[in-house]
């Protein structure tokens, strides 16, 4: 990697937030779809009626369509039953089918935590750095509609019990050049 060092200091949201909100889903797996869903609402995926853009999903009976961060094109899941079928890759533009998958790794589509806790922790600690008036504050409001509205990512402290840099993210043998 090349990157300046203002980049590298930056403050990032710590391995425990990734794992719990990464998973691998391959062919053969059970999928109950409720659950999966509210992960993926979790992991700040947007519900959406048809999947376009990075970090939206969709859903039409027993095909889930999404578009994982990370990847430069998004997936078809078929279900048969509670069980995955098929994985394929699609054109967002056309809704073709372009190939089969085996499996594919979903991340997480924004760095802020939008479960009940991660939520509660936001509201506590905005109302302790802004005071009372917090509550009056549309960013207040629309975190706690769950809405991952443009500027939070000022805000991902509040988010997160403690922040990390991308020092711990590199194997302990990683070689540094200035």
């Amino acid at each position: 990697m090349i990157l300046p060092i203002s980049t590298l200091i930056q403050k990032i949201v710590p391995h425990d937030y990734i794992s719990q909100f990464t998973f691998l889903l391959a062919c053969g797996d059970i999928l109950a779809i409720e659950p999966f869903t509210r992960k993926l609402e979790a992991s700040s995926y947007q519900r959406v009626s048809q999947v376009m853009e990075h970090g939206e999903f969709a859903i039409r009976g027993s095909i889930i369509d999404l578009f994982p961060m990370g990847s430069k094109i998004p997936f078809r899941i078929d279900l048969f039953d509670d069980e995955v079928e098929t994985i394929r890759s699609f054109d967002p533009d056309s809704q073709r089918s372009i190939e089969q998958i085996n499996k594919i790794q979903l991340s997480p589509a924004k760095e802020f935590n939008f479960t009940k806790q991660g939520i509660d922790l936001f509201r506590l600690k905005f109302r302790e750095r802004f005071g009372d008036d917090a509550r009056k504050s549309q960013i207040d409001k629309d975190v706690s509609d769950g809405q991952a509205v443009g500027g939070l990512e000022y805000y991902l402290p509040l988010f997160h019990e403690n922040l990390t840099d991308l020092f711990s993210y590199l194997p302990d043998d990683t070689r540094f050049f200035e």
